[in-house]
């Protein structure tokens, strides 16, 4: 059967038409030939979102914002449409978050947060809604902390350049020109010529000396040893105590002469005794130098036998 060239036309027309009415809700993102469910959402800002703004599920798109209006009714929020393209149940609970996924554009998307929830919405349901403040709300949360720091450094600034006179400043170079050269000595110092190098050689020699010499070492260490450990297996009590009994015994003895008991506690005490050997040693010595004088009269001595008269 051949169509009329009318009935081309007006079936044209209908294929055309329905193009027209596919295309124009694709680019609204809904998609008429796919099976969708419809969900709604209460926001008191949308900043950044659009229509046929993308909405996210961990960061893979599960569907479209197909309307956002102002609520005429008072409540001075808005209500934003969404569809879901992919068949996914929603937990009860669950939120719906504004994230702005590039901080240098201009647009942002929806985020589906599921809850733990084992009940799941139902399509026409209204879902729960957050906002997510995104780098850029922290940034602007900052800016007051950066205003109040910046004046802080501006007031510092000021201070400084209050303190630092010229007269400071000289003050200052100098002080920068003698740790250099402080540095500089120390610098020298350190230098294989230098005392603290010396130092260093001289310590390396000790060491040296003493790793060579660490037998013998070893070897008087072990000596000590040995004589601390003859010290310590001595009968030291027994002596101590032999020691003690001496002291007393002496003791005793001083005591005994301190009293005047006995030949040597009279020889110490009695001042008689001490007058009479004073005495006796006197006559002594007068007879002795008499007898140097006069030997005769206490030595006769004859030739012949004859006694002098």
């Amino acid at each position: 059967m051949q169509l009329s060239k009318e009935v081309k036309i007006g079936i044209v027309a209908i294929i055309v038409l329905a193009i027209t009415v596919w295309g124009f809700n694709f680019l609204k993102g809904t998609n008429i030939l796919k099976p969708t469910d419809e969900y709604y959402i209460i926001f008191d800002r949308v900043d950044g979102l659009i229509e046929s703004g993308n909405v996210m599920y961990q960061g893979y798109k599960v569907g479209n914002i197909t309307s956002l209006y102002f609520d005429n009714e008072g409540s001075g929020k808005f209500r934003v449409k969404i569809i879901l393209e992919e068949r996914i149940n929603i937990p009860l609970n669950s939120v719906v978050k504004i994230k702005q996924v590039n901080p240098l554009a201009s647009t942002s998307d929806l985020e589906i947060i599921f809850s733990n929830n084992t009940q799941f919405h139902h399509s026409g349901d209204t879902l729960a809604s957050a906002v997510d403040v995104g780098l850029m709300g922290i940034i602007s949360g900052l800016v007051p902390q950066l205003q109040r720091a910046i004046g802080s450094l501006d007031t510092i600034l000021l201070s400084v350049n209050r303190v630092f006179t010229p007269i400071e400043q000289d003050k200052l170079r100098k002080s920068i020109g003698n740790l250099e050269a402080t540095l500089s000595s120390l610098n020298k110092s350190l230098a294989a010529n230098g005392n603290l190098g010396k130092s260093f050689d001289n310590l390396e020699s000790v060491t040296g000396t003493l790793r060579d010499n660490n037998e013998n070492i070893s070897s008087t260490l072990e000596n000590l040893s040995g004589i601390t450990a003859a010290l310590d297996s001595a009968d030291l009590e027994y002596t101590l105590l032999k020691l003690d009994s001496t002291l007393a015994s002496l003791y005793n003895t001083l005591s005994k002469i301190d009293e005047g008991e006995g030949s040597m506690g009279m020889l110490v005490n009695d001042t008689s005794l001490y007058i009479n050997l004073d005495s006796t040693a006197y006559h002594l010595s007068q007879l002795l130098k008499d007898l140097q004088e006069n030997p005769k009269r206490y030595v006769h001595f004859s030739v012949f036998g004859k006694k002098d008269k």
